[in-house]
């Protein structure tokens, strides 16, 4: 499944933005909020986030059975170690 956010218009600080991602992004069902641009689903067992972040960046966010727990706890601290590996 290939999910489409955009942080920039988001009220949410960021420790709001971690319970909000794994609360509406990695249960079994998307919920939509202020961040969610699209969904598409492409029969693929992980989840890849596409991020259009405040700072101007797009982070790529793959999240699978071994890294969920990681970014259900954090998605922001299990991305910048994702990127360090």
């Amino acid at each position: 499944m290939r999910i489409y956010l955009d942080r920039r218009g988001c009220p949410c600080w960021s420790a709001a933005c971690e319970t909000c991602f794994s609360w509406n992004y990695l249960r079994e069902e998307i919920l939509p909020n202020y961040c969610l641009v699209d969904v598409q689903e492409d029969f693929h067992p992980a989840r890849t986030f596409y991020i259009q972040d405040r700072d101007g960046s797009v982070k790529t966010i793959i999240v699978n059975e071994q890294n969920w727990a990681d970014f259900y706890d954090a998605w922001q601290l299990a991305y910048a170690e994702q990127q360090a590996a």
